[in-house]
């Protein structure tokens, strides 16, 4: 008794195909690469946001309790900041 057997013969891509195929995934790879980075820069971007969100907040409450301060010592005025010549409001 003889037996066939039906071996399948190996495919392979052709040169250009696999140097196609190799540049495609060296790109993709590159583009993952260039989103974590870019991903990155936002995080950072984002957090210097929030940091300067509460500098403003902590400058805004500096300036209004300098205010309250000089109205209740020199009551309602006009203040020059460049020389701290105060006048007062009419």
């Amino acid at each position: 008794m003889t037996t066939v057997t039906n071996k399948e013969e190996k495919k392979f891509l052709t040169k250009e195909e696999l140097k196609s195929l190799k540049e495609i995934q060296t790109q993709t790879q590159s583009l993952i690469l260039e989103l974590g980075e870019i991903e990155m820069i936002k995080i950072q971007i984002e957090s210097r946001y929030n940091n300067a969100k509460e500098f403003l907040s902590e400058i805004s409450n500096l300036e209004s309790n300098l205010t309250k301060k000089v109205f209740e010592k020199y009551g309602k005025c006009n203040i020059e900041p460049e020389t701290g010549e105060i006048s007062k409001l009419s």
